[in-house]
């Protein structure tokens, strides 16, 4: 009998991803990644390692679930068709639930920059008239991350303090030195 802990399986997962940015002053790093399976516990532990490896690091959440059974299946393709494999299944797997067509779901992330609240009331109200409204707003260093069910965003993609992003990364916290 085998010696593991029983995890229940799932659908859809999210990721975290902790990336420290040029633009902040800090050396380029790759991007840490880390699979959610009980987010508060995941984002301390990730929030440990950041501390220990030092500099500003930046967590972000992805916008949209991951598909497991697209993404194990992307995954073997990868292995068998590409032939590679270079003894880290763990990071081709988390790059696997990162593809674009690996998404389980469509929201979209309105990457917003500023802070100015009349210009946040107005991008409010034209989502509001496009189709109901905001799920998440999420503050960020330069401004905001609005998470939204998806709608006709060209009203919204006039605007040049917004970016319209389909598949992405909200912001979460900043972590380590300012």
């Amino acid at each position: 009998m085998a010696n593991h802990e029983e995890r229940p399986r799932t659908e859809t997962i999210d990721l975290l991803l902790a990336f420290s940015r040029k633009k902040d002053g800090q050396p380029n790093r790759k991007c840490i990644r880390v699979v959610i399976r009980d987010f508060d516990l995941d984002l301390a532990i990730l929030e440990s390692r950041l501390k220990v490896l030092g500099g500003e690091w930046r967590i972000h959440c992805t916008v949209n679930k991951r598909d497991v059974k697209k993404a194990k299946k992307w995954l073997l393709h990868k292995l068998v068709d590409e032939n590679i494999f270079d003894g880290c299944i763990d990071s081709l797997w988390r790059t696997a639930l990162l593809q674009k067509e690996n998404a389980a779901e469509q929201r979209f992330l309105l990457d917003v920059d500023t802070k100015d609240e009349k210009k946040l009331n107005k991008l409010e109200q034209i989502i509001i008239d496009s189709y109901g409204l905001v799920q998440d707003r999420i503050e960020t260093p330069n401004g905001w991350h609005f998470r939204t069910k998806p709608f006709d965003t060209r009203k919204v993609c006039e605007l040049p303090y917004v970016t319209l992003i389909r598949d992405g990364y909200y912001f979460i916290k900043k972590v380590g030195e300012k």
